[in-house]
């Protein structure tokens, strides 16, 4: 009997010392996903002047990752569940590597287009591996605040592709940049393949539940038509899409584009003291991730109070921006993308939230769907923004202001329907559906 506890408890520090090497190895991955999804807001200036493109375009060049993303996001859960979170990753990261190489060498619109379509498809087969495996390797205490931890770590990937990413497009020019990122990320496809392992038990180590002292976890297999029709059935399930759906959409199309030539055109800043300013998104996300998942899991004990105060906040920062979108002072808007990186990056507890509505046989193809409806939302709202100050912006200073207010009112109409819709949903904790 102290033979078997003793083997036991090995392989419980087995797993918990591993652990942390597969979490650091992915989070290293999604580093560079969030470097990829936002380097475009830094970049949005040479690649209207190098492919004589317009606002519009631009926010095409911005979306076209989104799209590919949103699209992943229905085959990811099928991928990880028959490959594992490691071949998955890895084949899929590699291919963003590849794809990045293009996009660097790229001379024609059409071929730039392309290449960044399938950045965006590669690294979209990362974030729902990770979430499969923070459920395989971590306690259910500690969902949310590693998940946190992550997308983190994912805006640390924005820190870097806001003021590090312009300097080094003054040193060496946009497309070496991109061709120097796309051998980086091939590195980290590797990484992914060598250190990465689906679950404890492929290195001999405890299973969640055995250290967790639960009964063993009975999978049931269910077809993905049938999960998709209970999910689509369920009224709390839709008040996380549409939320995801507005809150991504919002988030990103500001911080992935927008926020640079908003920037630029009103305030007149070069590109440099923009990137600094943009900088402060990924600080208060860095800030916001961790605390709203401790929150969550500690504090609070309820992801659906946490996103509610956050996303409250969040609207207020958008109110700021509509009110005052020509007349902030610089050192207001500093604090203004802090308080947009922090409050905005609270909703990132929405997965723990999912977790408390969703079978567990259903997470998989749950966390697909609402991916799907986030970065959808993502694309939608870059190349409708870009509309809005294509069409109103003219040649006066007053026109761009006009251009970027409108837009900004679109967002915060749609956020306070968003949220309003969000609250109704129903209090079920830990209900399976």
């Amino acid at each position: 009997m102290e033979m078997l506890e003793n083997e036991q408890q090995k392989r419980i520090r087995k797993t918990m010392t591993y652990r942390y090497v597969v979490f650091c190895t992915i989070a290293l991955g999604y580093f560079f996903v969030f470097f990829h999804r936002v380097s475009t807001a830094v970049m949005a200036k040479d690649l209207a002047v190098d492919f004589a493109i317009d606002p519009a375009a631009v926010g095409l060049f911005g979306s076209m990752y989104f799209y590919a993303y949103a699209m992943a996001q229905l085959p990811v859960g099928v991928l990880v569940d028959k490959w594992g979170i490691r071949n998955t990753s890895s084949l899929f990261i590699l291919l963003a590597g590849f794809a990045t190489f293009l996009f660097g060498m790229a001379h024609s619109f059409s071929v730039a287009l392309t290449a960044r379509f399938f950045v965006g498809l590669g690294v979209a087969f990362m974030y729902v591996p990770a979430l499969r495996m923070l459920a395989d390797w971590f306690r259910k205490d500690e969902y949310s605040t590693y998940s946190g931890i992550l997308v983190g770590v994912g805006n640390l990937g924005a820190l870097a592709a806001s003021a590090p990413l312009a300097l080094l497009i003054v040193a060496i020019q946009w497309r070496n940049t991109m061709v120097l990122i796309g051998g980086v990320t091939i590195i980290i496809a590797i990484l992914l393949f060598i250190f990465v392992r689906n679950k404890p038990e492929d290195i001999n180590g405890a299973s969640v539940e055995e250290i967790e002292k639960a009964p063993p976890r009975i999978v049931v297999k269910v077809r993905t038509v049938d999960a998709i029709k209970v999910l689509f059935s369920k009224y709390n399930f839709w008040t996380i899409l549409i939320f995801f759906f507005i809150w991504i959409g919002t988030l990103f199309a500001f911080q992935g584009l927008w926020a640079g030539p908003y920037l630029t055109n009103v305030f007149q800043l070069s590109q440099t003291q923009a990137s600094n300013i943009l900088m402060l998104i990924a600080v208060g996300a860095i800030v916001g991730c961790p605390l709203s998942g401790y929150l969550s899991d500690k504090v609070i004990k309820s992801p659906k109070k946490v996103i509610l105060v956050g996303m409250s906040c969040y609207i207020v920062v958008w109110l700021i921006f509509v009110l005052f979108t020509g007349t902030l002072s610089l050192n207001m808007i500093r604090i203004l993308m802090f308080l947009f990186g922090l409050f905005g990056y609270s909703q990132v507890v929405v997965w723990a939230n999912l977790k408390e509505n969703v079978d567990i046989v259903m997470l998989g193809t749950a966390s697909g769907i609402v991916n799907f409806f986030g970065f959808t939302g993502a694309a939608i709202y870059q190349q409708v923004l870009g509309l809005i100050i294509t069409k109103v912006t003219g040649e006066t200073a007053a026109s761009t202001v006009l251009g970027f207010r409108i837009s900004f009112v679109f967002c915060l109409i749609s956020l306070v329907a968003g949220l309003a819709f969000y609250i109704t949903q129903k209090e079920k904790p830990r209900e399976t559906i």
